[in-house]
């Protein structure tokens, strides 16, 4: 069931931030029909924020709009998905080359935040957590470039690659690799060995890769 909006302030972002929200769960699937009128309904607003939040994010590539047809979650190919994650691996290792290393330094405050004790995952509630502080953790790691350009090329993505960290992060197994290449990751950076901490952030998203390549195989329709 899509949320429904309960208040008028910020309506239009608002609205985009529900659809947004609904179309990246892993139980959407590709190709959803994505009704004005439907939508419209259930949120509890008229057609035009629904239109307009369309529109924008078929600009950020999570929907298609076909003339006479209406507006569809995106289908795609599994070589976009891999080259979408590919594109933001080498953007984090960007950052470690741009970046000074002081601000490398400050990053090591916040990693360590974003990595939890395995022990308090859990429950389908505390692995449903997990995909927020993994994007915590990657956000911190491109501040280290303290470029707006490294992270106006980011935000250009984010959307589509979210959707694929819920689909990726979805069981315990998952996240306990998730969060030992982190912790990885973290080690590296504390002896100042950015050429090692590089190479990690590429494994880590290979690691990805492979696993949402598993999930291409074993789920028919999942991308194209």
């Amino acid at each position: 069931m899509i949320e429904k909006i309960n208040i008028e302030r910020n309506l239009q972002n608002r609205v985009y931030e529900i659809i947004k929200n609904y179309l990246i769960r892993p139980d959407v699937p590709s190709g959803t029909h994505l009704f004005e009128d439907r939508l419209a309904k259930e949120i509890g607003v008229s057609r035009t924020p629904v239109k307009m939040a369309l529109n924008l994010l078929e600009k950020e590539g999570l929907v298609v709009i076909q003339p006479n047809k209406g507006a569809f979650k995106v289908h795609l190919r599994f070589q976009d998905v891999v080259e979408i994650v590919r594109i933001r691996m080498m953007l984090e290792c960007l950052a470690f080359d741009i970046g000074e290393e002081t601000n490398a330094h400050l990053a090591l405050d916040h990693l360590d935040r974003f990595i939890p004790d395995l022990n308090s995952i859990r429950t389908p509630e505390d692995m449903a957590r997990y995909p927020e502080l993994d994007q915590q953790f990657h956000e911190s790691l491109i501040k280290v470039g303290n470029s707006p350009w490294l992270q106006r090329m980011i935000k250009d993505q984010d959307t589509l690659f979210h959707m694929f960290r819920l689909l990726s992060l979805q069981n315990i197994e998952r996240i306990k690799i998730s969060v030992g290449e982190h912790k990885k990751i973290v080690k590296a950076l504390r002896t100042k060995n950015f050429t090692l901490v590089k190479n990690l952030i590429r494994e880590h998203w290979e690691s990805a890769i492979k696993d949402l390549e598993k999930k291409h195989r074993e789920t028919p329709g999942l991308f194209l």
